[in-house]
């Protein structure tokens, strides 16, 4: 059923090693976005195309593809000097259903080399932390609707990057879409509106602010 949730991967774009676009597109080309929707069931859950909630106004799937590849993964790191893959620490919920599911995210990125250290917390302490720019990942999921403008400019607009006085939850520290987004909030012409929200998202995605 939907309306539903969206789960992405937030990447800090500022905090090394994923102040590396090479990384983060490494980590983008690690990440099978089969593996959650399987374990959580066909009847709940399913890939996601884009950086908004699909039945949000001004969704598009049409943006940069970065499928699951291994091989490519591997070959990214490489150029980008990790020649003996990536290692890294990622704050966790210790929430039974966060934690299962960051142990699959764990196991998935071992294969392109990439090694993931959990670092459990409670829960409620899991969200003062990552607001603390604790974590270079972070794995959230969030409903915003109806319109796009909510979760562009909650996770993906730079007044929004955590650790500013206007805070919200974007973790990513992401702000290649900050024009786009600006532009659609005073646009009269509803088609121009979505096209700036879809250019937002291709922005976003070309970044590698989120998987």
């Amino acid at each position: 059923f939907e309306p539903s949730e969206l789960n992405l991967l937030h990447v800090n774009t500022k905090m090394p090693p994923f102040d590396n676009l090479l990384v983060r597109q490494a980590l983008a080309h690690a990440v099978d976005p089969n593996r959650l929707p399987k374990y959580r069931g066909a009847e709940f859950s399913k890939p996601a195309k884009s950086v908004v909630p699909s039945d949000n106004l001004g969704y598009t799937d049409d943006v940069p593809r970065y499928d699951f590849n291994p091989r490519k993964a591997r070959s990214l790191l490489r150029q980008a000097g990790y020649v003996n893959g990536l290692a890294f620490n990622m704050m966790a919920s210790q929430s039974p259903g966060y934690y299962a599911e960051l142990q699959i995210l764990q196991a998935n990125l071992k294969e392109s080399g990439i090694t993931v250290t959990l670092q459990p917390a409670e829960h409620a302490t899991w969200h003062q932390l990552i607001r603390k720019d604790l974590s270079p990942v972070v794995p959230y999921g969030a409903s915003r609707f109806p319109i796009a403008d909510v979760y562009l400019t909650q996770f993906f607009h730079s007044s929004s990057s955590v650790g500013t006085p206007t805070a919200v939850t974007n973790f990513s520290h992401c702000s290649v879409a900050d024009k786009q987004i600006e532009a659609a909030r005073v646009e009269v012409d509803p088609q121009r509106r979505n096209e700036l929200w879809k250019e937002a998202q291709r922005l976003i995605i070309r970044a590698v602010c989120a998987i």
